[in-house]
């Protein structure tokens, strides 16, 4: 599911059966490691400690490397997520049994690359497995989606077996034909959700012109990584 330009919302996607997850590290609903070591990630109990958690965890302009921006708007913690329905379309429903999610939007200062960063803290892991099967079932059913007038296409799933550390990882790729008006347009996005244990991270990474989604994919690689090692870590940023 597309976190597209003009459709700044909360995406983790719409399914109708959950399932485990296969692939990039497969399901883990225990919150530990796939080798079954100890999960080293921060126990969450109530809002205001998950707020904290995702608020150190999602990337700040900076993070995205010299020359970005925050975009406008920046942040948003809306308990919100897009689904897609049964025909594909896309809309906004509450996300299902978390504590927090927080959304930071950045860009460079050309306008020429948008990259989203969120953190969900879901209150328990089986719930963030949930919502990552869901978005794998609505990839699988629709590899075209729709908001009003604003369109993507060729939107499918995608194998990167070099990120590590994840419960699992479901990465997509698409490209947005049309925005919210119509228009249209040529922008290639690459978006990946990790899960570990009741935490689901996202990056998404837009450029527009064919050839761009290997430094699209390597871009968000690199960012869901740092925020990986922010989780683990428990540092401040």
């Amino acid at each position: 599911m597309l976190i597209g330009t003009g459709v700044a919302v909360v995406a983790i996607g719409v399914a109708i059966a959950f399932a485990t997850t296969a692939g990039n590290g497969g399901g883990n609903p225990s919150g530990g490691s796939s080798s079954g070591e100890p999960s080293s990630i921060p126990t969450v109990d109530s809002p205001a400690a998950a707020r904290a958690v995702v608020n150190r965890v999602t990337l700040k302009p900076a993070d995205w490397g010299s020359g970005y921006v925050a975009a406008d708007p920046y942040e948003n913690s809306d308990l919100t997520e897009t689904t897609v329905d049964q025909n594909c379309n896309w809309s906004d429903q509450p996300i299902k049994d978390a504590f927090a999610t927080l959304m930071r939007l950045s860009k460079t200062s050309d306008g020429a690359i948008l990259t989203y960063s969120w953190t969900t803290a879901y209150k328990a892991a089986n719930s963030a497995q949930y919502s990552m099967a869901e978005n794998r079932e609505s990839l699988q059913r629709c590899p075209t989606q729709r908001s009003g007038k604003a369109q993507i296409e060729d939107d499918h799933e995608i194998n990167l077996p070099e990120l590590k550390g994840f419960d699992e990882v479901v990465a997509e790729e698409g490209h947005e034909v049309a925005d919210q008006n119509g228009n249209k347009i040529d922008t290639y996005y690459t978006l990946i959700n990790g899960r570990k244990g009741n935490f689901i991270l996202h990056t998404e990474v837009e450029r527009t012109g064919t050839g761009t989604q290997e430094q699209n994919r390597n871009d968000a690689s690199s960012a869901i990584s740092l925020m990986l090692s922010r989780l683990e870590s428990g540092a401040s940023y």
